[in-house]
């Protein structure tokens, strides 16, 4: 009799639709000083596809509910990925009037938002943390920051 057995854990797929959720807090810097912000909840759809060039790579798609998309790639190691330095056009409403309830008039601004950063996925859902640097269109004097920007995706 011959028998054969494999302990193999594999992989857990990466690929797939996700809906998402982003939040994080926001420095924006003048010649006044900083203010720092919440950001708005932000959710949407994110689709992670496999690279077939290169091993190991993935093309993230995330597609906000009413807003912009955009696109970035990551590196996979075993459960952990690294994202790759990539580039968005963002817009931040500013209230004219707080505290809240907020009245009609709001403006949007628009910001150029270098990110990076990394994340695990567990099962099914994908953790990221994201660093934005950036300034505002149009007046490269206002900066931007953002730190432990956060994105949890569950796989749908």
């Amino acid at each position: 009799m011959l028998g054969f057995c494999a302990c193999d854990k594999g992989k857990q797929s990466l690929v797939g639709d996700y809906s998402y959720k982003l939040s994080g807090e926001l420095a924006l810097t003048d010649s006044a000083g900083t203010v720092t912000y919440q950001l708005f909840h932000r959710n949407g759809q994110m689709n992670v596809l496999k690279d077939k060039y290169q091993k190991d790579r993935y093309i993230i798609t995330m597609n906000e509910m009413n807003g912009g998309c955009y696109t970035a790639t990551a590196t996979r190691k075993g459960d952990s990925l690294v994202l790759a330095p990539h580039e968005f056009t963002t817009h931040l409403v500013t209230l004219s009037s707080l505290p809240f309830p907020a009245q009609e008039e709001s403006s949007s601004i628009v910001y150029r938002v270098r990110a990076e950063g990394g994340g695990v996925l567990n099962d099914g859902m994908l953790l990221l943390t994201e660093t934005w640097s950036g300034s505002q269109s149009g007046a490269p004097q206002v900066l931007l920051s953002g730190q432990k920007m956060t994105i949890i995706a569950e796989k749908n």
